[in-house]
């Protein structure tokens, strides 16, 4: 069963640079609250509140201060990338009935047979999109890896999702493998050597990018 979260909000009507501070300053988020067949509306939340129904793809009933109550889920989060404290959250209106998308994470079970031989388990994809309805979504997929030897893999297509659940992604991609430690060392160190290339400067940001208010600093977080 999909878990289900309550949460209290108001519509807000300023949205100047110094009343989002003054309701910060007050442990109160502001956010925005949007949807495909509604209008996007300026909101506000107790902060110790809204931090208990962050994590994961957990449908919440929000409630307004209207009396009106919509199910919705968490789509953006930021945060202060110093003092953790919320700055802002964007919630999103879903309908029951209509399928979403969603990053679920993957889970390994079980010891692999190859590590009793001397392999590392090395775990490559630990998310993966699905599209489902929204009380469909899995808190996690789990995949057993008991029965890996050296050399062998599980791929998105072992996965066991159910049929109500599509996994948007390649059927082919390797979720996780077991190989032999100086085999992982070379992927490692081909990893590190692509993220060393140089790093361009003076690039324009793109249009459409989003800044955080002037004098702010923040970080994303993504959920759902």
């Amino acid at each position: 069963m999909q878990q289900r979260l309550e949460l209290d909000a108001e519509v807000r009507e300023g949205n100047g640079k110094a009343s989002v501070k003054q309701l910060r300053e007050q442990g109160i988020v502001p956010g925005v609250l949007y949807g495909r067949d509604r209008e996007t509306v300026s909101v506000k939340a107790e902060a110790t509140e809204v931090e208990d129904v962050l994590g994961g793809n957990a449908i919440i009933d929000l409630t307004l201060d209207d009396g009106s109550t919509q199910p919705v889920m968490v789509k953006e989060v930021q945060r202060d990338v110093i003092t953790r404290d919320l700055l802002h959250i964007d919630l999103y209106q879903i309908a029951l009935d209509e399928d979403i998308i969603v990053d679920v994470p993957v889970e390994v079970v079980g010891q692999a047979e190859g590590e009793r031989e001397g392999g590392l388990l090395n775990q490559i994809l630990r998310e993966v999109e699905i599209e489902c309805l929204p009380t469909d979504i899995p808190e996690k997929i789990e995949v057993d890896v008991s029965e890996l030897g050296i050399g062998d893999s599980v791929d998105v297509s072992d996965l066991d999702v159910g049929e109500d659940i599509d996994v948007r992604v390649d059927a082919s991609e390797t979720v996780a493998t077991v190989v032999l430690p100086d085999e992982l060392d070379e992927e490692e160190e081909e990893e590190e050597e692509e993220l060393e290339e140089p790093e361009v400067i003076g690039e324009e940001p793109e249009e459409g990018e989003e800044e955080l208010e002037e004098g702010e600093e923040g970080e994303e977080e993504f959920q759902g």
